[in-house]
């Protein structure tokens, strides 16, 4: 195989590599603020697709608004789950297992929810990227891979700055890292991790938006999602934000060029390997994240 066949391969695993790493994001932020590993992050992918294709292929909504409508009733979604469902266990300090159970439920609740209101048939509508495939000298690339590409990364690099560059950001992570001594200064714990969940699901709501167009969707495509931002999570590093980038950019690399030299019915089970093996002798993932203390 060529260098150019082998960037070809790499250039079209970026794409989905990018998909698996909101989800995975997503959790991540979760598990910082509240110690929670959240089963459901990839069901409010699906959910949030399927609002997108509400509001966009049958309201006939422009696509940018329609894009914005579906982050604004995501977030909202996530905001009162934090406040009436997790909250609440967190305060009360509820046994985490319990927590972890609640989660699963709340991705099967999702799950049947869009069945019951959406039904099983696979649903998706005309890419708004377009399909004409771009020719780059000898790569050959869909528009979307470009536009998932480039919009991944601005909503990252916006996402870097609100964490490390204002106050609630900060406020966040301090929560993050030591929240009773964040308590004590002033910071209401309750809204930060409200705010957390509100990004989180937000974050998964753009990932089911980009991979509408793309793949079909239907009521069970979040469970797979899940399971490759999980592994995404782990391999990168549980906690560490770089990490659940890195981590799903290569779980999506890593398939793509798996399923085109041997067999893309076994990439799943490629994937599991290898987070199998990272488990076994890099249980902390490429990234640990670290906290910093001060005396």
């Amino acid at each position: 195989m060529t260098i150019m066949i082998w960037l070809q391969l790499i250039l079209n695993g970026l794409a989905m590599g990018v998909i698996y790493a909101l989800p995975a994001l997503g959790i991540s932020l979760i598990w910082n603020a509240a110690g929670v590993f959240n089963f459901a992050q990839g069901d409010l992918l699906t959910l949030g697709g399927y609002i997108m294709l509400t509001l966009f292929h049958l309201l006939k909504i422009p696509y940018i608004p329609a894009f914005i409508i579906t982050l604004v009733v995501m977030g909202i979604l996530g905001y009162a789950l934090s406040r009436v469902y997790f909250y609440p266990m967190l305060k009360d300090r509820v046994n985490p297992q319990i927590i972890l159970i609640g989660t699963v439920a709340f991705s099967v609740f999702i799950r049947n929810l869009v069945l019951v209101i959406w039904g099983s048939t696979p649903q998706t509508y005309a890419n708004p990227f377009g399909s004409q495939v771009l020719q780059i000298g000898q790569l050959y690339l869909m528009p979307h891979v470009i536009w998932i590409v480039g919009i991944v990364t601005v909503l990252l690099s916006l996402l870097q700055y609100f964490l490390r560059g204002t106050m609630v950001g900060i406020a966040m992570r301090a929560v993050a890292q030591r929240p009773i001594a964040s308590w004590l200064m002033g910071i209401r714990n309750d809204h930060m991790i409200a705010l957390t969940f509100l990004l989180s699901t937000a974050i998964a709501a753009v990932g089911g938006i980009l991979i509408s167009p793309i793949f079909p969707l239907t009521p069970s495509m979040g469970g797979m999602i899940a399971v490759k931002a999980q592994a995404a999570v782990l391999i990168g590093g549980l906690g560490s934000f770089s990490g659940a980038l890195i981590g799903g950019i290569a779980v999506g690399i890593a398939e793509t060029i798996f399923a085109t030299l041997v067999n893309p019915a076994y990439k799943d089970i490629f994937i599991f390997g290898v987070l199998v093996l990272f488990l076994l002798f890099r249980p902390g993932g490429i990234f640990k994240a670290q906290v910093s203390e001060k005396v």
